[in-house]
């Protein structure tokens, strides 16, 4: 497993951030169980994360440690999500080596609870202060038994990436697509302008990124939060059915699902495909890999099932849970809330791309409002701020992994081989009934 260690001591740069505060609340700089360290014997703490998010929560500890000179943090850098909870399910299971603080996205959060729940540190009474300051949406993946067991990080709000260009030359105006149905139509005047040479978007065959973010806008999601199945909801065959019409009407270029992600920026890059739904770490993702398109691509509203439908979705989002067995939990909650709630901190995020889900640090923020001359000036971040209040919780429960890979075959089978939309995500749902006990939701 690939991995770097990395020592953040009290002398680290402060690269330029000033004016720093302490944690908030009731986590304050006391250490809880082995008093507050001083100079002889400070407090360490170890945090573990992977890529941008490791490297954030590295310039995070750098500013932490400046106003806490007792208190040295390392963070274990993985290489990937996969492989950090590869090593967390180790170590929890052993109780060996458990970091202080660890990074677990919202997807994953209620499966490490619910195969690990005495391993993780009950914050409910100690967050209180902040709880109203986070989305609702946060909070579902980090709630078991009724108790919090983290703070939530990043969130996606989705939003359609499109080209300008290519638009303006198939006559097609953005400001006129409000549905999904509309989104198809756009679709129709590229095909008809470009033939084959550029479709709508790309499709990982089976990937249930763009049905889940379907879902979500309408108040659905793959369960409810009694954990019951809800996939084949009337909401999941709206979203299924949508799908199966762009290929239908050959507005998918369906790319393999195990290289999706670099096969779709080759296919923008390229300029093969004129829009992208995804959500707003896009921003950074085509920037970058294709810095020759500056000022050629704009954002919209993802679109809704009806006029008047809601367009707020989340895709992605990541949460710092603490360890309930280690020997800091006063700071390592105090860095924890420190990283997700100081205005420097999360400067850092937005540094790296990480959109935050703190919602008062949306307020008179030129971070937020600023124009994007690459997205045509638009103020991208201020739409995605602008739709957190209305994104509904998803829940992915603990049986998500399971469900998971049945939608991947479920829907490579209804999508690329026309199985009714009805009938596939009714066989999905009895599929992931048999596989984890789950009871399918009456009326699904």
């Amino acid at each position: 497993m690939k991995k770097k260690l990395r020592w953040l001591s009290v002398g680290s740069a402060s690269l330029g951030l000033l004016g720093l505060v302490t944690g908030c609340g009731s986590a304050s700089n006391g250490s809880g169980g082995q008093g507050g360290g001083n100079a002889h014997s400070p407090i360490q703490l170890t945090v573990m994360s992977w890529n941008v998010a490791a490297n954030t929560l590295q310039e995070d500890a750098k500013l932490y440690e400046q106003s806490h000179p007792n208190v040295q943090i390392h963070v274990i850098v993985e290489d990937s999500p996969t492989n950090t909870y590869t090593k967390l399910n180790t170590e929890l299971a052993s109780g060996s080596g458990v970091p202080d603080i660890m990074s677990i996205e919202s997807s994953m959060a209620p499966s490490f609870l619910n195969k690990f729940p005495q391993s993780f540190l009950n914050i409910t009474n100690q967050i209180k202060n902040i709880e109203g300051d986070f989305p609702e949406a946060k909070w579902a993946a980090l709630t078991y038994n009724g108790q919090i067991y983290g703070i939530p990080w990043d969130i996606g709000s989705s939003m359609v990436f499109y080209r300008r260009d290519l638009f303006k030359e198939a006559g097609i105006h953005v400001k006129d697509i409000k549905t999904w149905n509309d989104y198809i139509q756009a679709g129709l005047k590229l095909k008809q302008h470009f033939g084959d040479k550029v479709k709508l978007t790309a499709w990982g065959s089976g990937s249930t990124g763009l049905f889940k973010m379907m879902m979500n806008e309408q108040g659905k999601f793959i369960f409810n939060k009694q954990g019951q199945i809800t996939v084949n909801d009337a909401a999941g065959v709206r979203a299924l059915t949508t799908m199966k019409k762009m290929y239908q009407d050959g507005l998918l270029d369906v790319v393999p699902y195990a290289n999706a992600w670099n096969d779709t920026i080759q296919l923008f890059v390229n300029n093969q495909i004129a829009t992208a739904p995804a959500a707003i770490w896009y921003v950074g993702t085509i920037e970058q890999s294709a810095p020759n398109q500056a000022g050629k691509w704009g954002v919209f509203p993802t679109p809704a099932f009806s006029a008047n439908g809601n367009h707020a979705a989340n895709l992605g989002g990541s949460n710092l849970l603490i360890s309930k067995n280690t020997p800091h939990p006063r700071t390592a909650l105090s860095f924890a809330e420190f990283c997700m709630t100081n205005r420097q901190a999360l400067n850092v995020s937005m540094k790296y791309g990480i959109f935050p889900s703190y919602e008062p640090y949306y307020q008179n923020n030129p971070l937020i409002s600023q124009s994007l001359s690459f997205f045509g000036g638009q103020k991208v971040f201020q739409m995605a701020a602008n739709e957190v209040p209305n994104i509904s919780p998803a829940y992915h429960t603990a049986n998500f992994e399971a469900a998971h890979s049945i939608l991947l075959n479920v829907f490579q089978q209804a999508v690329l081989q026309n199985e009714p939309a009805a009938q596939a995500l009714n066989n999905a749902a009895q599929q992931i009934a048999n596989q984890t006990g789950a009871k399918i939701a009456s009326g699904s």
